[in-house]
């Protein structure tokens, strides 16, 4: 079989395949087989039927021949797929332009392929993730929350500030003038916004004895009025942070022992999500700059059916079925399928983004690199990794595994080459981002299916 590619308008290639005479009588001689089997021929045990015979019974051996090409074409095709090392993203158009009726075969295939996208500054990057670094805001936040469960309420004279607790009588009314809230005593803490939006600014300011009529959207939307007559301002106060309540109410014995450790446990919480974002920050640069016009609806479609096939499988596994997962989520069908249509357009832009590095860059895959690939992927199963390579060649599927290897060689490219600043625009130094751990982001790389068999551990 012999294999040329030429490429098309509107994103399409011709694939054109000559199959030699011997290859498709090979395929006639397999489906005389396999028909004589299926068949039911009077005079002849299933299976023992001359070819004449079958040929006779299923209509003559131009319908032979067609039942043999029909058998054939697929793996060819995918053949023909991995010599010509295009990579399809939708199903071909086939149409045979020789040897219908005898002698050697001659078809061609139109494949939809990728769009060739354009980006620029991908060797130079700036992007901003949070900072690996705690802040001494940071410490003392949880510093204070610690301290919180000995904190007092002190009444106090001065007039109301956020944070107080406020002892209020508190009486509500709907948009229509009805009571329908009457509470003594109530105690609130000025700033959660729990009772109408305008209330909060409006006590602050004010001093027990005073009362308050205030108006506004309450929590959840209605409309709602209220007059409040304040009693008392409490507001709280910490325990002094001393050696002595240190050892009294944590596993630490000195101030500063608990200090460096609270810096510790900020410090490694800001790390790990730094490292977690980077990736994520830096294909996102990538993607941005790919318009949603030049992503393929085929494309699109194909990666969001993935997304909710592996969406199904890992519901399955827990014992959950999608109605329930809709139902504890709060979401409809179609908003669950357009938040992972949403991610499936960010997973392609990127795959686009990174495969348009690979063809600026000059970072295809070599035969060296698919052959440690091969190797990679054949460890730990029965398969030799020449034998994956044929099983990929005759799947179709050893172009994509050529593919993912080089974005992969792409993304450690662009990553080598990022400037990490944090919110205020102050550069990250690199070496505290490094880490050998996953990092969990989504850089559009597709998985390339193994042949059915003995998979990877």
């Amino acid at each position: 079989m012999r294999a040329t590619s030429e490429e098309l308008e509107d994103n399409k290639v011709k694939i054109a395949v000559e199959v030699d005479e011997a290859e498709v009588e090979t395929a006639v001689a397999t489906a005389v087989r396999t028909l004589a089997r299926q068949v039911r021929i009077p005079g002849f045990r299933p299976g023992k039927a001359p070819r004449p015979v079958v040929e006779a019974r299923i209509g003559g051996p131009r319908a032979l021949r067609d039942e043999a090409l029909r058998e054939l074409l697929p793996d060819l095709y995918a053949r023909a797929i991995s010599q010509t090392e295009v990579e399809p993203i939708s199903p071909p158009e086939l149409n045979v332009t020789k040897g219908e009726e005898e002698g050697p075969v001659e078809f061609d295939a139109v494949v939809e392929v990728r769009p060739r996208v354009y980006v620029t500054g991908h060797g130079s990057l700036r992007v901003t993730i949070p900072s690996p670094l705690p802040t001494d805001d940071e410490v003392q936040q949880l510093l204070d929350r610690l301290r919180e469960t000995d904190a007092e309420l002190r009444e106090v004279g001065r007039p109301i500030v956020t944070g107080d607790y406020v002892t209020m009588d508190v009486r509500g009314r709907d948009d229509e003038g009805h009571e329908i809230a009457s509470v003594d005593d109530y105690v609130y803490v000025v700033g959660a916004g729990t009772i109408v939006d305008v209330a909060d600014d409006q006590l602050v300011g004010m001093r027990p004895g005073e009362t308050l009529e205030v108006a506004g959207t309450a929590p959840g939307g209605s409309q709602m009025s209220f007059t409040l007559v304040l009693k008392d301002v409490r507001e709280r106060v910490l325990p002094e942070l001393t050696d002595e309540w240190v050892e009294e109410n944590s596993e630490h014995a000195t101030v500063q022992a608990l200090r460096d450790a609270t810096i510790e446990r900020i410090r490694t919480a800001k790390l790990d999500q730094a490292r977690r974002a980077k990736r994520d920050a830096v294909f996102g640069e990538l993607a941005g700059q790919v318009a949603d016009a030049e992503v393929p609806e085929s494309l699109l479609d194909a990666e969001t059916r993935e997304r909710f096939g592996e969406l199904q499988e890992s519901l399955s596994r827990s014992g959950v079925t999608v109605e329930s997962f809709l139902d504890m989520t709060r979401q409809t069908p179609d908003g669950l399928l357009e938040a992972l249509r949403l991610d499936a357009l960010h997973a392609v832009k990127v795959d686009l983004a990174l495969r348009s590095v690979v063809a600026q860059e000059d970072l295809a895959t070599t035969d060296d690199e698919l052959d440690a690939e091969l190797e990679r992927l054949s460890a730990g199963s029965t398969r030799s990794p020449a034998k994956l390579r044929d099983e990929l060649t005759e799947a179709g599927r050893l172009p994509a595994l050529r593919a993912e290897a080089a974005k992969r060689k792409a993304a450690d490219w662009v990553l080598e080459r990022v400037t990490y600043v944090d919110e205020t625009g102050a550069e990250i130094d690199k070496a505290l981002l490094d880490d050998d751990a996953p990092q969990g982001a989504d850089d559009g790389a597709e998985p390339v299916d193994q042949p059915a068999g003995d998979t990877e551990d």
